[in-house]
């Protein structure tokens, strides 16, 4: 029947596992806006196309960004993301403001990371 209506907490696990789905969509749905609004920059009509990746589409380039310098920062984004969420998980029961939170501290502390890697040059 009615408990009196107090709502059910979700354990750590449930709220671990939501929380690491909205980072992942966090991470999915800024480089897609970045894209579409990339896309659709007009195109200068001279270019000289005789260089090596000079005359590359718009996914081209985000392609061979990806393959250089994004795989890496999204691999260090993801581990301190992950590291984040299982800390915030325990404390904040809602996965909307973890997975958030977390994917922020995530590409954060990789630019603080890159940041700090170029002041040592």
């Amino acid at each position: 029947m009615n408990d009196g209506g107090t709502p059910r907490r979700a354990s750590h696990g449930a709220v671990f596992r939501s929380s690491l789905l909205v980072a992942l969509g966090w991470y999915v749905v800024v480089p897609a806006a970045v894209l579409v609004a990339w896309s659709g920059l007009p195109v200068a009509p001279g270019r000289d196309c005789s260089a090596m990746f000079s005359c590359l589409s718009p996914v081209e380039q985000v392609g061979l960004f990806m393959i250089f310098v994004g795989l890496p920062v999204l691999l260090g984004a993801a581990v301190v993301t992950v590291a984040v969420a299982a800390l915030l998980a325990r404390v904040v029961r809602w996965p909307v403001v973890t997975g958030t939170v977390s994917a922020l501290c995530g590409v954060v502390g990789v630019a603080a990371l890159v940041a700090a890697g170029q002041g040592f040059r």
